[in-house]
């Protein structure tokens, strides 16, 4: 009963947090949401460094303090997420449409397909505009603990067309999905920290995520990078992508997994770099305590055995 009672007071509270950031003005939201991006940004040392390796990467022509500004504005863009989920929600729980807000001129290929993209501009919008444009599409997500709330959200993404699965065991129904002649989405851009794919990423060996590249090679299923970068400072977006990424196996599984994780981060950098002050350059991308293990994986020191 206490469960209950607490469950139902979170729900409650989140729907109320959700419909307040959705109808204040827009241009109140987002600039405290992009102060507090940049306040957390100039108060972490630790993600400062994070931006700053990462960023000397990308572009090492440029000077130290423009990169830190990147680095500082960007982390402002990416609070601005939440209140996109906000908004997402909102708009569609009144049964309007993403493309209301979002400029989308790009040929989808024949189904089935995947699409990935990164945390850059805002991925949720990302998601529901290509599952609109799909007819619907299924997703790996990280999923709330409270079930109301987790419950509430996933009917509203379904009313978009978009079908969420927690990350544990999630990729199981994609697959599903693809062999169905569906459509699967992923965010492929972070550092994977078990059975990752060692691949250059800015030029700098990652562990890459390496399931929606093994799912294109076994289905030879043809790969969208796209995301929906930011217009302006608000609620607004149009959808960028780069060259289609349609897999050609010789037959060896290993090098064929790892050129594909290659060309695919290629994509990856190309986009990022239509909008790098959009981007979560504060992640931990090059994490060290990792070592290569066959096949071109890697696996944690702690969980490596002797």
């Amino acid at each position: 009963m206490r469960r209950r009672l607490v469950d139902l007071s979170v729900y409650w509270a989140a729907r109320a947090a959700i419909g307040l950031a959705s109808r204040v003005p827009q241009a109140l939201g987002y600039g405290i949401a992009a102060l507090l991006g940049r306040l957390y940004f100039c108060c972490s040392p630790r993600r400062r460094r994070c931006a700053l390796q990462f960023l000397k990467l990308a572009y090492p022509e440029l000077p130290e303090r423009e990169l830190l500004r990147i680095g500082r504005v960007a982390t402002g863009e990416i609070c601005k997420v939440p209140i996109d989920i906000a908004r997402l929600t909102r708009l569609l729980a009144r049964g309007g449409s993403i493309r209301q807000v979002v400029d989308m001129d790009y040929a989808l290929p024949q189904k089935p397909y995947l699409a990935v993209t990164a945390h850059l501009g805002s991925w949720e919008v990302a998601a529901a505009t290509m599952a609109h444009a799909a007819g619907g599409a299924h997703a790996v997500a990280r999923t709330f603990k409270n079930p109301l709330l987790q419950e509430w959200l996933l009917r509203n993404r379904r009313a978009g067309g978009l079908h969420i699965h927690p990350r544990r065991g999630g990729i199981k129904p994609i697959a599903n999905v693809l062999r169905e002649g569906g459509v699967g989405l992923q965010v492929v851009d972070q550092h994977q920290r078990a059975r990752g794919v060692v691949a250059p990423f800015f030029g700098q060996a990652a562990s890459c995520e390496r399931a929606a590249s093994s799912l294109a090679l076994r289905g030879g299923y043809p790969v969208v990078v796209g995301a929906a970068i930011r217009v302006g400072r608000g609620f607004r977006f149009r959808m960028v992508f780069a060259p289609l990424l349609v897999p050609e196996p010789t037959g060896d599984r290993e090098r064929d997994l790892l050129a594909f994780v290659t060309s695919l981060n290629g994509r990856l950098e190309w986009m990022i770099r239509q909008a790098p002050e959009q981007y979560l350059w504060i992640h931990d991308r090059y994490r060290e305590g990792m070592r290569p293990a066959i096949g071109g994986e890697v696996v944690a020191d702690e969980d490596a055995g002797d």
